[in-house]
């Protein structure tokens, strides 16, 4: 078993699994499978919810038989046969989670409820799983190795808060299941206040976006207590691995204001009103932006905010500004704030 974790500026990976959470609080893990012409993306995907079921997704770049079968071999044994024709039919009564963005290929939910708890039972104490698709003119295998699915699982239930609760994938007690902590999606500009759309509208090129690609980046808003709400929006168009930000502070009584966050600079700390590539931390009230340098993302700027109850204060910036084409993890990145220091 082998694990990399590096800082917590990131999920950290188990074996093939890799982790992650959207903006909302819905958490994943997920591996990606290829073989010599096809692959497979298998993931996870838990909701925020107390009574959110955990789903299995399963994708392929490779069209299926409308009259094949797909198995489900666990180590050797043959778990589960679904015809494509019936696991097409039920595709229509699974609801896709907010937040929950499918990559390309031929996607399908395996049976939810207690067929998949059945299933990731069992896989998360196997070693493989091989997926048999039916594929023309013949059948094809891929293999699937679920070393690391278990402490990959176990990650979700910790960020969720269900240890020991009975929602948990894992760890299942008795303890009261509750909603883990979350942010609110928004799925269109049209759901936005009339205060904080006005805001939205004014900054920048904020509205030049398409409200197809508006809802696909992971948009929220975050309740504070009863008096007011924190808006992440994107604001504008994405370039082709940037996609910039705004935060957005409503109070109960019709105003809102844009938030302006500090990072540093050469001669000290500036204010920013743009956050790249925004990641909200619903559990920890952070607030985390990634400025990439290039396609690969192993150079620019990462940032670390916390809310306060007003307002965001950096607790963490890391830059690398040589983009060499070098995969450098972000948790290598050298430290900018706090400053490092030196023993004399």
């Amino acid at each position: 078993m082998s694990a990399h974790a590096g800082n917590d500026r990131t999920p950290p990976t188990w074996d093939t699994w890799s982790l992650g959470c959207g903006n909302t609080g819905l958490c994943y893990t997920s591996t990606f499978v290829r073989g010599q012409s096809t692959w497979v993306d298998v993931r996870v995907i838990r909701d925020w919810p107390a009574n959110a079921d955990p789903l299995l997704r399963i994708t392929t770049n490779t069209p299926l038989s409308d009259d094949g079968e797909i198995r489900f071999i666990v180590d050797g044994k043959v778990e589960d046969t679904l015809p494509v024709a019936e696991l097409r039919d039920i595709q229509a009564s699974v609801v896709s989670p907010e937040g929950f963005r499918p990559i390309g290929g031929e996607g399908f939910w395996y049976p939810t409820g207690q067929a998949t708890r059945s299933l990731l039972e069992k896989i998360g104490k196997a070693s493989k799983l091989v997926i048999e698709l039916p594929v023309a003119p013949e059948k094809t295998e891929v293999t699937v190795e679920l070393g690391g699915l278990s402490h990959a699982l176990s990650w979700i239930d910790a960020r969720q808060n269900r240890i020991g609760t009975t929602s948990s994938i894992t760890s299942p007690g008795t303890g009261e299941s509750k909603d883990a902590p979350h942010a609110d999606a928004i799925a269109n500009p049209d759901q936005l206040p009339p205060a904080v759309r006005s805001v939205w509208d004014a900054s920048r090129s904020c509205s030049d976006i398409d409200p197809a690609i508006f809802a696909s980046l992971d948009a929220v808003s975050v309740p504070l207590g009863e008096s007011s709400a924190l808006y992440i929006l994107p604001c504008g168009v994405p370039s082709a691995y940037n996609t910039p930000y705004i935060a957005i502070l409503a109070k109960a009584e019709g105003i809102a204001s844009q938030l302006h966050l500090a990072r540093m600079a050469e001669k000290g700390p500036v204010a920013t009103d743009i956050i790249y590539n925004a990641k909200w931390n619903p559990a920890r009230h952070y607030l985390e932006g990634l400025f990439k340098g290039s396609g690969l993302g192993e150079c620019g700027t990462w940032n670390r905010w916390e809310w306060t109850g007003s307002g965001f204060v950096m607790i963490e910036e890391a830059s690398r500004q040589t983009c060499d084409g070098k995969e450098v993890p972000l948790s290598e990145w050298p430290s900018i704030w706090p400053a490092p220091t030196s023993i004399q």
